[in-house]
């Protein structure tokens, strides 16, 4: 397989610097609930992209127990409702509320372990003209599962019952990766139902230098395979995870129009051009970054599109995390 350039980009370190990124990497893998202080007292707003515009926060008004709100997915067929879940640990239930925080029904999905969920997306039911919810079960704080499964569910209907509903697994696809394993929290799906991964933390190459995030796709085929799926090394990004305090990547999110794609560190967006049909980001065209810092955020985790115009909705891990509504600059 040839390997894009971008791919075979890497960023120079000192030998020590790179070990000190490397050891944050292992203690945040220790569950990620180690990062000392929050994001905002650390984020240089000189360095870190441009500030969010029309800010506002919501309290989450539900006595449900979203405690560790590990990604978002806004419906593609219901106005103003988004999709949450709590990452591991916690039962394999999927959530919505609304933009004002308010509670809009959870479901428990049968047939679906919680091992490590931490990603959400919307999109196709394969050859259907419905949308799904995608569930990634592909956090991997050590990188040590062989492997690790996507679950397919139909979008259920929210409402503002608090009771607890159940949705089945309608598909699942279990997957390697192409090289080693890797942990993952960022994850979305383009029009032509192909799923797209893109790696949370440091990677070093054999020389010591600090890797770009790696992008793996998954072919919209692979829910029909008969032979054992692989996800395919495709691409990498201009965010090099490591190279900054915080920088490791928690959420991806694809435009509703599929020309943009949203892809968040706990301090900052990255917002790419995308090939609208395929997904795959225009390399050619430097990505928009957005400095998350002033949300003040605690863990931020979670983003997706309220609109194609660059209103985003964020979540961050924390009982008493609100929601974030904001305004970030696209890529042109």
């Amino acid at each position: 397989m040839t390997i894009p350039l971008r791919v075979k980009a890497i960023m120079s370190f000192s030998d020590a610097a790179l070990f000190t990124l490397l050891l944050l990497g292992a203690a945040c893998g220790q569950g990620d609930k180690r990062e000392a202080g929050r994001v905002s007292d650390t984020a240089s707003a000189d360095s870190m992209g441009v500030a969010p515009t029309n800010v506002t926060a919501f309290p989450l008004k539900t006595t449900r127990n979203v405690r560790e709100s590990s990604a978002l997915a806004m419906s593609r067929e219901q106005d103003g409702v988004l999709f949450t879940i709590n990452d591991s640990g916690n039962e394999p239930v999927l959530f919505a509320l609304d933009t004002s925080g308010a509670d809009r029904g959870a479901w428990r999905v049968k047939g679906a372990r919680n091992i490590d969920w931490e990603a959400l997306a919307v999109g196709p039911c394969g050859t259907s003209a419905s949308n799904c919810v995608y569930i990634g079960d592909v956090g991997d704080n050590d990188a040590v599962h062989p492997t690790r499964t996507i679950y397919r569910v139909a979008e259920p209907i929210a409402n503002a019952s608090a009771a607890m509903g159940s949705i089945s697994v309608g598909q699942s696809v279990t997957f390697t990766y192409a090289d080693r394993a890797h942990d993952v929290e960022a994850m979305y799906v383009a029009r032509n139902g192909d799923v797209f991964l893109i790696t949370k933390r440091a990677l070093a190459t054999e020389s010591a230098h600090l890797r770009p995030a790696l992008v793996f796709r998954i072919s919209s085929d692979a829910w029909t395979a008969k032979n054992k799926v692989a996800a395919e090394l495709i691409d990498s990004l201009s965010i090099v995870p490591g190279s900054a305090p915080f920088r490791a990547i928690t959420d991806a999110a694809l435009s509703p129009d599929g020309k943009h794609v949203a892809v968040r560190t706990y301090s900052q967006l990255y917002v790419y051009s995308t090939d609208a049909t395929s997904g795959r980001v225009l390399g050619d065209v430097p990505a928009a970054v957005c400095n998350l810092a002033p949300l003040g955020e605690a863990q931020g985790e979670g983003v997706t599109w309220l609109s194609s115009s660059g209103r985003f909705a964020f979540s961050s891990e924390g009982r008493e995390a609100p929601l974030h509504l904001a305004n970030c600059p696209l890529s042109r």
